[in-house]
């Protein structure tokens, strides 16, 4: 098989970044990294500078001449989420595309998590031998702070923090103005952050003791980890004692005894406070310094998709909606068995619908989270999940899946899209498709549960000329469920045209 070589681009807050790298072996051929910092005032809410767009520009081409050079033909540009959130973030891709036709593709918090998570997995040698007991991955970005918890080689759950190096770069720019003490201040601040984060993970992540991976720490990377290799271990007190050395050190002396320029010296104490805090509420046993970041997660996530990795990580992402639903206290049971009904549906159902397995993997999702809303209020709940799901990081999802889900959500209930058009039409059309599809498969499925009884065991599923039979095999009366079943069921009908019908069948006669 001949070599696949891709080339993946990065815009950052604080960088842009170009990644040559052989997706059949996983080798790198060549590694590209621009200091053009686009965005870094964003967290004081200001604007992009135009300024930076013409470097930000030139840095580009010349991607694209290293490309050229490289004989690399597929490539594609991606831009940050922190970016992302720029008021005027749509105005510099626009221009960036005029001027140099490269497309970005804006992450969402929840995608640069996912790949990063797929990287370690997959370069990081000690990965499988950490998460067999319990271990934690802490990935850092400029403006926020990913803990992905393992156990038992699964995933358990992943929340995202309002918190990263470059954010807390601010802050302390702003205290060393006004504060008599700032690294004290500074420490307190990222402390109290921490802990408000921290008191709504399960009860269980807050005693246990975890392996910690730790991504994007850039400036402890380039102290601690040999040239040519991939990550470096030390303990906690070794950290520890590190962390004080660095605390109360000069610029000048950071910048020599951590061999970093002067650009990025400003972000080694936000970045060692910050993981000194949460090596503590994570009660860390050893720290794992990994070498690795968003960059790499998109290559390996583009190899993955390429068929070169038997491994996929779907189930992470299930995990974390499981994980989500138990915030919300949704009712495991109704939900599980509204999940199985609506996957069998859909996989009965493809001749109808047409669907992707990406499409499956959503449903199974949003049969996951409908009910969420039910935590704040269960009248009208399906409009809670809306606001709650569209105000979510789902590790895995990009921005417009998760609006799918939402939407999804909203119309499992009493709503559906033809009587919400307003609301509805944020998506492109053909995404609206998707979205009445999958709804009106979850209404179903939902119906077959409405009395959250789980009085059906089991359904089969026969499709006819003009109609769908759903046979429902239950010893139950179903006086309920068929109400529930024909309300429904008029929206399935509008969706693809065909009636479903709902028979029982005993299971013993």
């Amino acid at each position: 098989m001949a070599d696949d070589y891709f080339g993946a681009m990065l815009v950052n807050v604080s960088s842009i970044e170009l990644s040559i790298v052989n997706l059949k072996t996983g080798a790198q051929t060549e590694r590209v990294k621009s200091a053009v910092a686009i965005g870094e005032n964003i967290y004081n809410h200001e604007e992009i500078s135009f300024e930076t767009v013409g470097d930000a520009v030139e840095a580009l081409r010349g991607f694209l001449q290293v490309l050229k050079d490289y004989g690399v033909t597929r490539y594609k540009l991606w831009g940050s989420q922190a970016l992302s959130s720029a008021p005027n973030a749509e105005f510099i891709r626009d221009q960036l595309y005029v001027r140099t036709g490269l497309h970005i593709e804006w992450l969402s918090l929840g995608e640069e998590s996912f790949v990063r998570n797929e990287a370690i997995a997959l370069k990081y040698d000690r990965y499988h031998h950490l998460v067999k007991d319990h271990a934690a991955i802490i990935g850092m970005n400029s403006g926020s702070t990913t803990l992905s918890f393992f156990a038992h080689d699964d995933l358990i759950a992943s929340h995202n923090m309002k918190l990263g190096p470059i954010r807390i770069k601010e802050v302390l720019q702003t205290l060393r103005a006004t504060a008599p003490n700032p690294v004290d201040v500074l420490d307190d601040y990222i402390n109290s952050k921490v802990d408000d984060f921290y008191r709504f993970l399960p009860e269980e992540f807050q005693t246990t003791q975890n392996q910690v991976m730790l991504i994007g720490a850039s400036p402890l990377n380039t102290y601690f980890i040999p040239k040519g290799d991939v990550s470096y271990t030390l303990s906690v007190k070794s950290f520890n004692k590190f962390c004080n050395e660095v605390a109360g050190a000069s610029n000048q002396y950071l910048m020599e005894r951590l061999h970093l320029t002067e650009e990025n010296v400003e972000i080694v104490l936000p970045v060692v406070l910050l993981v000194r805090k949460l090596l503590t509420v994570v009660h860390a046993e050893k720290l794992h310094l990994v070498n690795l970041n968003v960059l790499d997660g998109l290559t390996t996530n583009q190899a993955i998709t390429a068929g070169y990795h038997k491994y996929h990580f779907e189930d992470q992402i299930l995990a974390a909606a499981n994980d989500l639903a138990d915030r919300y206290r949704v009712e495991p049971n109704h939900m599980e068995l509204v999940r199985r009904f609506a996957l069998h549906l859909f996989d009965q159902l493809k001749p109808l619908h047409h669907l992707t397995p990406r499409d499956r993997l959503l449903l199974e999702v949003a049969a996951i989270v409908h009910d969420i809303g039910g935590f704040i209020d269960t009248h009208e709940h399906y409009l809670h999940s809306d606001y709650v799901l569209k105000e979510s990081e789902i590790l895995g999802l990009s921005t417009e899946e998760t609006q799918i889900i939402a939407a999804v959500s909203r119309y499992h209930s009493t709503r559906t899209p033809a009587e919400d058009l307003a609301h509805f039409r944020q998506l492109d059309s053909d995404k609206r498709v998707v979205v009445a599809k999958l709804s009106a498969i979850l209404r179903i499925a939902d119906a077959l549960d409405d009395a959250h009884q789980q009085t059906i065991q089991r359904i089969s599923v026969s499709v006819r000329t003009n109609k769908v039979v759903i046979t429902a095999f239950s010893d139950d009366e179903l006086s309920l469920i068929r109400w529930a079943f024909n309300y429904k069921a008029d929206f399935f009908t509008d969706v693809f045209g065909l009636q479903p019908v709902l028979k029982q069948r005993r299971l013993h006669k």
